[in-house]
Parts: C-alpha cells; sequence; structure tokens
C-alpha cells in the first residue's frame, strides 16, 4: 500500500513537472527575435505538440502568429528548442515530423501570407 502512494505521488509530481517546466523553459530558450510576435501560449502549445508529441491542433490565433513569423523563423525556433530539450515523445526525426506537419497544417490553414524568405 505504501508503495502504491509513493508510486502515485511520484506520477502526481511527474506531471506537475512536465506541465510546469517547459512553460518556465520556453521563456528563457533563445527565442529567435523573429517568434517575439509569437505569444507566449502559442509558443508553448507549438512546444507541447511539437516536442512532448500532443495530438491537440494549434488554435487559428496561433497559426496566423507563426505564418506572420514565417517558415524560416519557425525553423529557427525548432532549432533552439532542439538544442536544449529532447523529445519527450519519439526520436529527433518525430520532432522534425511533427514540426514540419504542425507548420503545413498553419500554412494551410491561415490566411495570413507568409514573409518573403531573405536572400
Amino acid at each position: 500500500m505504501a508503495t502504491l502512494k509513493n508510486l502515485s505521488a511520484l506520477m502526481i509530481l511527474l506531471a506537475v513537472t512536465v506541465a510546469l517546466l517547459p512553460r518556465a523553459t520556453f521563456a528563457t530558450v533563445g527565442i529567435p527575435d523573429c517568434a517575439k510576435g509569437i505569444t507566449s501560449d502559442c509558443g508553448f502549445g507549438f512546444f507541447k505538440i511539437i516536442v512532448l508529441g500532443e495530438t491537440s491542433a494549434p488554435i487559428d490565433e496561433c497559426c496566423r502568429e507563426l505564418v506572420k513569423a514565417g517558415k524560416d523563423c519557425h525553423n529557427q525556433f525548432v532549432e533552439s528548442i532542439l538544442s536544449s530539450h529532447k523529445p519527450i515523445k519519439g526520436t529527433i526525426s518525430d520532432l522534425y515530423r511533427r514540426s514540419n506537419e504542425t507548420w503545413n497544417n498553419c500554412a494551410a490553414t491561415s490566411s495570413v501570407s507568409p514573409p518573403e524568405p531573405a536572400h
């Protein structure tokens, strides 16, 4: 019985840590300047989808923010996250796949045009 209690307490602690740590870390990770227009709630949402492997889709407003920032910025953001976090769910290849899926879904559904790529 004591082992079950300890396991339950450990699971609760783990869940709280996973829920809170990425949000705190997101604020301190070297976010590219181009991503400053992405709100912390949207950034955290993208983090959960790309790094933690959540299956929810980003909300329309977050997709507009992402597309407005541009694909290059999205890639920089993903690289900055990857430099300080390992994927929680899957491999690095899975992280890049989820990143591309997120960008493609947002670009397809957003009414905002992405910026011209820098030359």
